[in-house]
Parts: C-alpha cells; structure tokens; sequence
C-alpha cells in the first residue's frame, strides 16, 4: 500500500462539507431513535432503539457511505488530477489496495460519528451505556461493505451516485424484500445479520433480514470477500483503463 496515497485520498473524501453532511445524514437514525424513545417507559427504550436503528440507517446510513466511498476516486477523475496521481510509480494493485484503504477508513469515520448520537441518546433515555454498543457492529460492518461496493462504481461510472441510490432504494429496498433468491445480496441485511447475533433485537427489527439467517461469522467473512472483490475490480479496472 503507498501510503502517501492513502492520505491524499482520505483527506480529499473527508473534506470540510462532505465529511458534515455525511456525518449529518448518518446521525438520523440515532436523532430520530432518540426523540422516539423521550417520553416511553424504560422498558420499551431499548426495544424502540433496536427497531430505529434496523430499519432507518438502511436509507439514511447507506446514502452517506454512498456518497463518501463513491467520491474516493471520482474526485480525482472528475477533478482531472487522476494523471498526476499515475505518476507516482507504483502497481495497479498497490493503487487499488491505498484506494481502498482510504474509502474503507473514510466509511468507518461516518459510521462511527453516526452511531454516537444514538449511543448517547441511548444512555440518557435508558441510563445504559450498553443499549446501543451492539449496533456499533450493524454501523460497522455495513461501513466496510458499501465502501467496498462503491468504490470501483465511483471509478468506473459517471453516474455512480444514481446507479448506487438505486441499488440502495430499489435492489435492496424493494427487489430484496419481495425476492427471497436475492434477499441475501443485500448488504445492509449482511451486516444486520450481524447485529442480530450480537444482540436480542425484537421481532420488528427482525424483520428486516428477510431470509438471511443471524451469524456474526458469516456476515464478517461474507464483508471479507466483497472487500476482496471490490478492491480487485478496481486494481483490474485501473490496469485495463489506465497506465499504472
């Protein structure tokens, strides 16, 4: 990996108003978990957190990762640097490693910041600073998998923002709930799998894995793979489209 590289990129995807508004779109559900648990008995808190955070992150959480990963190396593209960056020697695949490096710690920036609104919030309404750590391995894991996703797209298309939102809205949102056969292809119900091994969600919160069956270990390797898998279809996209 150059890391030299990865500090560029990462300093690039994490500037100023983008690392806010990402940030501050990731923090919704944590927001909204939190006003919705003001007023309701302590028993009910965390079964109200648990749901929130299943199912609203899935848009909100999604969308600031998609507009994070897929700025990595559209930014150098769209910005017309992308040359003067190819003149750091180096291999296609150390290039796709750093890049992905850089994607994949900008992702994990915004999830961590969004989840802490509704750990605090979780706190106060519950007086549980445990209520909400499980959910850090839901924002997590779902962090390192959409960057892994959405980085060869932001290289790749033009249009990746569109091509990601719908992936998100209607691939996962609505094909992957009606289609059983694709249910698992759904990165956001990988990393709920996840989250529902780690902790007791109720059955509203449940529902959202669809056919997926709960597993810590199987929604790490699955993430695993696709990160392998993102980072070669990026290595193999730079060798073919440009000179490194």
């Amino acid at each position: 990996m150059n890391l030299r590289l990865y500090r560029h990129l990462l300093a690039r995807t994490l500037r100023g108003k983008r690392l806010l508004g990402a940030s501050a779109l990731a923090s919704v559900a944590g927001i909204a978990a939190w006003v919705s648990m003001a007023g309701i008995d302590t028993e009910h808190t965390a079964d109200i957190y648990r749901t929130i955070t299943a199912s609203v992150p899935a848009a909100t959480l999604s969308i600031a990762l998609l507009i994070v990963a897929t700025a990595t190396m559209r930014d150098e593209r769209d910005g017309g640097t992308l040359p003067y960056v190819f003149l750091t020697p180096m291999s296609a695949t150390a290039f796709a490693i750093s890049s992905s490096a850089a994607a994949l710690t900008a992702a994990l920036t915004v999830a961590v910041i969004g989840w802490i609104p509704g750990w605090v919030g979780s706190w106060i309404m519950t007086g549980s600073w445990d209520v909400a750590v499980p959910a850090l391995a839901l924002y997590g894991i779902a962090a390192v998998g959409y960057a892994a996703a959405f980085v060869p797209l932001g290289y790749l298309f033009d249009r990746s923002l569109i091509i990601g939102l719908a992936y998100i809205f209607v691939w996962e949102g609505i094909l992957a709930t009606v289609v059983a056969g694709i249910t698992p292809s759904s990165i956001w119900r990988i990393a709920m799998s996840a989250y529902a091994d780690v902790d007791e969600l109720p059955g509203e919160a449940l529902d959202m894995l669809g056919t997926v069956e709960p597993g810590k270990w199987g929604a790490i390797a699955t993430i695993v793979v696709l990160v392998g898998l993102g980072t070669s279809v990026l290595g193999w996209s730079v060798r073919t489209r440009d000179a490194v």
